[in-house]
């Protein structure tokens, strides 16, 4: 069908673009977090395979005398309008950095740093809250988690936490029942963020940093792979950073991470098959890109992978690129698309996706949440304006591409909003 230009009203933004019918149908955006309460830029979305999005964020109380954020959760049914608000952690904590994810049925798990540790809390498809708050941390400061959640419902969380003075990568499970795991310790590690995703048959893929090197591990329900070292060839003089990781069905891995110092910061993949050794590294970056801060990658369940960055531009602008990975390990060509910031971004199980970002880049003015389909052969749509008042939008997808974003609006009292489409 032609592209034709329409007018999309989302929110708060009025635009027009062009695009094809499909691309116009967005629901209007709600507010999720509640009245009165401060909201931090950490929103998160998980949504199972109905369609069904669980939303968390952080935020205080602004009528209360002291501002301890907490971590709050809703569900919102793909059919009907979103559930109450809950509460995942006390009031008087200091609660920051929610994590989430959910199996196939919506059943999730949310892991959070809180008082120098990590904690979790497991949340039913209705919303409801399971099982008690668990310190999921053995030692502190612990920092980091990330968590990923099997289809049949058993998730694991990873974090990295200080023992004896020095960073080690720890893991835990964490049941359907809210029920926490033996520690597994993965080996020593940093202070930088670990990532974890898993395949439909609920294999685990662990990556993280290790002093000057990305390591990595499996962990299946009843073993815990050797250790391997993804960047040996390798020389970052700053050091690793942004480890993202995707997996497809069979437990393919793709893990991309940005290597510092140098001639130049630059984001490499390493793509890691269910059996063997990990291939050598891709330069995924041009060589001569000044590469900024974030990027994201996504996988589908066929091992095709994209992924975008970010790089500084001869005007000192932040501008973003992106290019698809096939499950061969080809490198698609480099799609320049805008002075744009905070990539995130989904493929469904065929590999249609959606990134999201914000604009303008640095120094920023003001900012704007954009969308972009992206097809199955890697080729990104137009862009959509869902907001002029969002900013560190992040996406999350059904099987087939029905897309839910979440957004902190940048105006006073920085509230949460989400919407779905298109």
């Amino acid at each position: 069908m032609a592209a034709s230009l329409v007018t999309v009203t989302v929110g708060a933004m009025v635009t027009a673009v062009g695009v094809s019918p499909a691309e116009a149908a967005w629901a209007r955006a709600w507010k999720a977090s509640p009245h009165g309460w401060t909201a931090t830029d950490s929103p998160r979305v998980s949504v199972d395979r109905q369609g069904d999005a669980l939303l968390t964020w952080t935020a205080c109380d602004s009528k209360a005398s002291g501002c301890y954020h907490q971590v709050q959760a809703r569900v919102k049914p793909a059919t009907k309008g979103a559930g109450p608000i809950r509460t995942l952690s006390p009031l008087g904590a200091s609660a920051s950095w929610p994590e989430a994810d959910s199996a196939d049925n919506g059943d999730s798990a949310v892991v959070w740093e809180q008082d120098g540790h990590v904690a979790g809390r497991r949340v039913s498809a209705s919303g409801q809250v399971i099982g008690p708050l668990r310190r999921l941390s053995t030692s502190a400061p612990a920092v980091g988690p990330v968590v990923a959640v099997a289809p049949g419902g058993m998730a694991l969380a990873v974090w990295s936490e200080i023992r004896g003075g020095s960073w080690h990568a720890v893991a835990r499970r964490l049941s359907r029942t809210g029920a926490a795991g033996p520690v597994l310790t993965l080996g020593s590690g940093s202070a930088e963020k670990p990532a974890v995703g898993v395949d439909r048959q609920g294999r685990f893929v662990v990556a993280w940093v290790r002093g000057r090197e990305v390591v990595t591990r499996r962990i299946l329900p009843g073993s815990v792979s050797p250790t391997r070292v993804l960047t040996a060839p390798i020389a970052a003089h700053g050091g690793f950073g942004m480890v993202r990781v995707g997996v497809d069905r069979d437990g393919d891995a793709v893990i991309s991470y940005r290597s510092g110092g140098g001639a130049r910061p630059a984001v490499w993949a390493s793509r890691w098959g269910r059996t063997g050794a990990p291939a050598r590294p891709l330069l995924i970056s041009s060589g001569r890109d000044n590469v900024g801060f974030h990027h994201a990658v996504a996988t589908d369940l066929e091992g095709d992978s994209m992924l975008v960055w970010t790089r500084w531009n001869g005007s000192r602008r932040l501008e973003m690129l992106g290019r698809r990975l096939t499950r061969t390990g080809a490198r698609g060509p480099v799609t320049a698309l805008g002075l744009h910031d905070r990539p995130d971004l989904v493929l469904d199980d065929d590999g249609d996706g959606m990134l999201v970002f914000h604009s303008p880049s640095a120094p920023y003015k003001e900012n704007r949440v954009g969308t972009r389909l992206i097809s199955r052969s890697g080729a990104f749509g137009r862009i959509t304006t869902l907001t002029s008042d969002g900013r560190v939008p992040q996406v999350d997808t059904r099987p087939n591409s029905r897309f839910t974003v979440v957004w902190q609006r940048t105006s006073y009292p920085y509230s949460i909003h989400a919407t779905t489409g298109p």
